[in-house]
């Protein structure tokens, strides 16, 4: 089962393009299948993810970049299904996933939550609550807080210490703002998110 994220980002016309393209392509480019990923509309893009299970966390992970500055957030659609590659490019494909995410971001104008999966299984609906719980405290991350998760995220396994460093604060502070920003929360969701792909995955085999 593939999974493609679609998005668009939020603040975008109080930004120049150039100050949050640095900041989503390094992220898509590292993530995506080879060159399956594209931005259009300056604001808005897609990628098909190399490692389905980690959607989430690339999601929460842009999500958190962009909060650095204070101006800039995201809406991602993840979409689970197939992907039929036309002429290996993702704006000629078509499938299932591709579909979804499309549908489902198209969707967010008139409901309010910015971060969606759709699989057609019903587990999604369960998933998604969840993630419009989480939503609570994402949405409020200031900018020392997303830099602290961001951070956190792109250096798996790092110390305190080490994230303190990093941040430019004491071990203390460090301490402080992951929990406020409740990264321990995050880490729970991320590995729900895991075993709600395993599950849907193997829904979709047998």
């Amino acid at each position: 089962m593939e999974v493609v994220l679609a998005g668009d980002i939020i603040g975008s016309q109080k930004n120049s393009t150039d100050d949050y393209l640095k900041i989503i392509e390094p992220i898509l480019e590292k993530y995506s299948k080879k060159g399956m990923y594209q931005i259009y509309r300056g604001d808005s893009f897609q990628a098909w993810l190399e490692k389905p299970q980690l959607a989430l966390f690339v999601s929460i992970k842009i999500k958190a970049a962009l909060k650095r500055n204070g101006l800039l957030d995201v809406r991602i659609a993840i979409g689970l299904g197939d992907i039929n590659l036309i002429e290996k490019n993702i704006a000629k494909s078509n499938g299932s996933a591709l579909t979804r995410s499309g549908v489902l971001l198209d969707s967010f104008k008139d409901i309010d939550q910015d971060l969606m999966v759709d699989s057609g299984h019903p587990l999604d609906k369960y998933m998604n609550t969840t993630l419009q719980i989480a939503l609570i405290y994402m949405n409020e991350w200031t900018e020392n807080g997303a830099s602290t998760i961001f951070e956190s995220l792109n250096n798996p396994g790092i110390t305190q210490k080490e994230l303190g460093a990093i941040l430019g604060v004491k071990q203390a502070t460090a301490s402080r703002r992951l929990d406020r920003a409740h990264q321990k929360e995050t880490d729970l969701l991320l590995n729900l998110f895991i075993q709600y792909y395993k599950d849907v995955r193997h829904a979709a085999i047998n």
